[in-house]
């Protein structure tokens, strides 16, 4: 076969045309990935959405062209409208650069590599017929919509083989499945979503962010919750939809009104009515989306009659801040600082990280580095829960039990109950690993926890599995999240799917506030000179940074303002 010429023109209108598309992609405001992470996508319509377009190859193509050109099609095939989220169809512009048998195998939803604006992707011809595409990788969606943010200097590397076909066109005879997105067609393309399952109690929804593509956007929610959760968080929830539910037809359609229809086959209905309420709960808070405003279930025809489960979601406690100043428990009041209510005197006692439930009723301090105490009151003085050697600071849940962890714990996590029974909580992906810090969020199902080990730093979240009592027995796989982080140090749960993070990104070398997304990209806030502590349970709007000098900060609008001093360990509830 002989190669096309490749003259300067035809490559000249080729760079033309694409810098046309990505100026216009880049002008784009697209709704942001990052930050809080809230009740699935509030407030965001199908209208007005700027999508990539496909174009087909172009007429004698390079190699290079080709690829260029399949890159951009790829985007446009995740906004064509089918009904079907797994439509073939939707990519038949991306197709028509491929060749023979790899046109009906390529499988472009097995994943999507997200890259940067500000380094796009490397395209060289390295033979004849292979052109190998770099790209500085943002972040990892897999088929199941699950969202890993790459750390800060990730790199891939992607082969394209390339045959000529009887006319002479070049065509991509060989390539890995999925599709490569720039971040501007990912803001364009993608949403979060937040898939809602059961706590062991029955009394919490639970909540898992997953990524899709905006078209079909309920379709690819109830389908995944179908699928049930993801592993590290499977063993400790349950879904009130039966285990083989299958949608029929396979689409949830949402109407004019803001009903969204899902349709199961026969037998796809639980036979309890507690069940059915559980299970309209669970679709209801998950499909919170874009134009849905309400819910209807049926299967086999059969409409499912239920109210909505009235169950517990969120991460907000209710209650003040509160922290120690010069050796008192006081609390926010009005803008300012006031003793705790029917706490007694802390002399003595070496108070250093308060801790409570939502109540108040069960509240803890360290005594010291090694002791776990309650917190003295007027009727009853503080009694020792647990002694061991350099406790992390305290974490109550809902449940009643206290999490902590010793620098000799060997991989597990300690429990502790206000009779001071201990479980250690094994943790198999803590071993040779130091625990730093240790938050449980308020449904009692996840815990975040931040530990040094010889790669450096991790932050995850890991599932509590308990026996029927509530006792926690073992924690889940970890999830790691937070790979842009060269250090941190405290952790804390801004809502239910965010972390606060006092750590090091970047080029920063202070402790800096992050706001982590257990599934979305990480964010900081500004910067504050001898950070040592922060607090946070109240979304956004209420962090709090506490400095070494004692003195506390709070956020307000872009910056931090001072509203106490000789304060330390600053917490909210949990």
């Amino acid at each position: 076969m002989t190669t096309p010429t490749r003259t300067a023109a035809r490559r000249g209108g080729v760079a033309a045309l694409l810098a046309v598309v990505l100026a216009a992609l880049s002008a784009c405001v697209g709704i942001p990935t990052s930050g809080p992470v809230g009740v699935g996508v509030e407030g965001v319509t199908d209208q007005g959405v700027v999508e990539p377009l496909g174009d087909p190859p172009p007429q004698d193509g390079t190699p290079e062209d080709i690829v260029r050109g399949f890159l951009g099609a790829s985007a446009a095939g995740f906004s064509r409208g089918s009904a079907s989220v797994d439509a073939a169809d939707d990519f038949r512009n991306a197709r028509e650069y491929l060749s023979g048998e790899t046109r009906r195998s390529w499988n472009p939803r097995e994943r999507v590599v997200v890259y940067a604006t500000a380094s796009s992707p490397d395209i060289e011809l390295v033979g004849e017929s292979q052109v190998r595409v770099d790209v500085r990788v943002a972040a990892r969606i897999d088929d199941e919509g699950r969202y890993a943010q790459a750390g800060p200097d990730a790199k891939e590397s992607l082969t394209f083989d390339l045959v000529q076909d009887s006319e002479g066109q070049w065509r991509i005879a060989g390539l890995e499945d999925g599709v490569v997105l720039s971040q501007p067609n990912f803001d364009a393309i993608y949403r979060s979503a937040t898939l809602y399952f059961l706590s062991q109690d029955e009394q919490f929804l639970v909540p898992e962010t997953r990524w899709f593509p905006l078209r079909n956007l309920a379709t690819s929610i109830v389908r995944a919750i179908i699928a049930g959760p993801s592993g590290w968080l499977r063993d400790a929830v349950r879904s009130a939809v039966p285990e083989g539910a299958v949608l029929q037809p396979d689409a949830v359609s949402v109407d004019e009104d803001g009903v969204a229809t899902v349709s199961l086959a026969a037998g796809g209905l639980p036979t309890e009515p507690d069940e059915r309420a559980r299970m309209q709960a669970q679709l209801e808070a998950s499909l919170r989306i874009a134009r849905v405003r309400t819910v209807q279930i049926s299967a086999g025809g059969v409409a499912m009659d239920a109210e909505a489960a009235e169950l517990e979601r969120g991460q907000d406690w209710g209650g003040a801040l509160e922290a120690l100043q010069d050796g008192t428990l006081v609390q926010m009041s009005a803008g300012e600082l006031e003793p705790v209510e029917g706490v007694a005197s802390l002399a003595g006692l070496d108070a250093r990280d308060p801790a409570r439930d939502g109540s108040g009723d069960l509240r803890v301090m360290l005594s010291g580095p090694d002791r776990l105490v309650t917190v003295p009151t007027a009727t009853a003085a503080s009694v020792q829960l647990l002694d061991a050697p350099a406790l992390v600071a305290p974490s109550v849940d809902r449940l009643g039990w206290v999490w902590t962890a010793s620098a000799q714990s060997g991989g597990d996590l300690l429990a502790v109950d206000d009779r001071g029974t201990v479980v250690e909580v094994a943790a198999e992906w803590l071993q040779d690993r130091t625990v730093r810090s240790v938050r449980i969020a308020r449904d009692a199902t996840r815990v975040a926890v931040v530990s040094s080990g010889s790669d450096g730093v991790r932050v995850d979240v890991a599932s509590v599995v308990r026996d029927d009592s509530g006792t926690p027995q073992v924690l889940g796989e970890a999830w790691r999240t937070g790979v842009t982080l060269t250090d941190a140090t405290r952790v804390v749960w801004v809502d239910e799917s965010t972390l606060g993070v006092l750590g090091r990104s970047g080029s920063t070398t202070t402790a800096v506030y992050h706001l982590v997304p257990l599934s979305g990209e990480v964010q900081t806030r500004p910067a504050l000179a001898d950070a040592v502590d922060i607090a946070g349970g109240k979304g956004d709007s209420a962090l709090y940074l506490a400095t070494a000098e004692g003195e506390l900060f709070a956020r307000a609008g872009s910056s931090w303002a001072s509203v106490g001093t000789d304060v330390r360990d600053p917490s909210f509830a949990g």
